[in-house]
């Protein structure tokens, strides 16, 4: 008799274990590290924050990452921790994360993705590839929409709008700012906010005051950690004459300098900002 009902017992014990695998693979990977800010948001956004054990230092969004641990930063990453962790996934930000860093993790046999932020483009980009590598296409494809969604709504509200010039100062000593090579300008300029410096080829840049004078800029927008004594200092440095001066605009910086949907918001509240003046 169990020679005649073996090949049934056989083949169901073959479907079971080829199911569990099959689900396993579809829950996706189970030890995540980050190793950017943004990076963290995102598989948060997609619905997998409970799979990451280890995010880069600064990584402060949402709330529930503040309890996870710390596996480095900019200045390189804890590999003796990141093992401990026996990660299934690491994600790591191109052209952000070091690429020795990149390198001596993955001769390690690690699996490292490194997933591209620099263009506004860059951000349903990195959803979509996180969302397949997370299997979590569906969840990917909503976020995906409601951020083009946004960013039609964006370019339709200001469509007409007149322009205006913008400096975007990003540090005082040496004094720094933005191009329209960074994402948060390029969102300004859908809603006609012009960089004044808009020809560089680089992000960002070191410049000086006489230069950004010399642009006619109309609004400099300052980082909300500028305290109010240092903001009122820095007015009288941007007065043009004595019936002209540059007004000023602040902008959260925690969510204009990462790449992720949040990052339209703060695009869309400068907006408002300016031309509701």
């Amino acid at each position: 008799m169990s020679e005649k009902y073996t090949p049934v017992w056989y083949m169901l014990l073959f479907t079971m274990f080829y199911t569990s695998i099959l689900e396993a693979n579809q829950a996706g990977p189970q030890r995540i590290i980050t190793l950017s800010p943004h990076l963290a948001e995102l598989v948060f956004l997609l619905g997998a924050g409970d799979e990451i054990r280890g995010v880069s230092e600064f990584s402060d969004y949402p709330e529930a990452v503040a309890d996870i641990p710390r596996i480095g930063g900019a200045a390189g990453v804890d590999v003796e921790r990141i093992l401990s962790i026996e990660p299934d996934l690491i994600l790591a930000w191109q052209g952000g994360t070091r690429e020795n860093d990149i390198r001596k993790l993955q001769e390690l046999g690690l699996k490292v993705v490194s997933v591209k932020g620099e263009t506004l483009d860059d951000i349903p980009d990195s959803i979509r590839i996180i969302g397949d590598l997370l299997n979590r296409q569906n969840m990917a494809s909503e976020l995906i929409s409601q951020f083009n969604e946004k960013l039609l709504q964006i370019t339709r509200q200001y469509k007409n709008i007149p322009h205006h010039r913008i400096f975007i100062e990003i540090s005082s000593q040496p004094l720094m700012g933005l191009t329209d090579r960074h994402s948060f300008t390029a969102g300004l300029a859908l809603c006609g906010l012009d960089n004044i410096f808009s020809n560089e080829e680089k992000p960002t840049i070191v410049t000086d005051l006489e230069s950004v004078l010399s642009r006619n800029a109309e609004y400099v927008l300052l980082r909300s950690r500028v305290s109010g004594k240092d903001f009122l200092s820095r007015k009288p440095s941007y007065q043009i004459d004595e019936d002209q001066a540059v007004e000023f605009v602040s902008f959260d910086e925690d969510v204009a300098f990462r790449q992720t949907p949040r990052l339209l918001d703060t695009i869309a509240d400068v907006c408002n900002e300016i031309h509701t003046r």
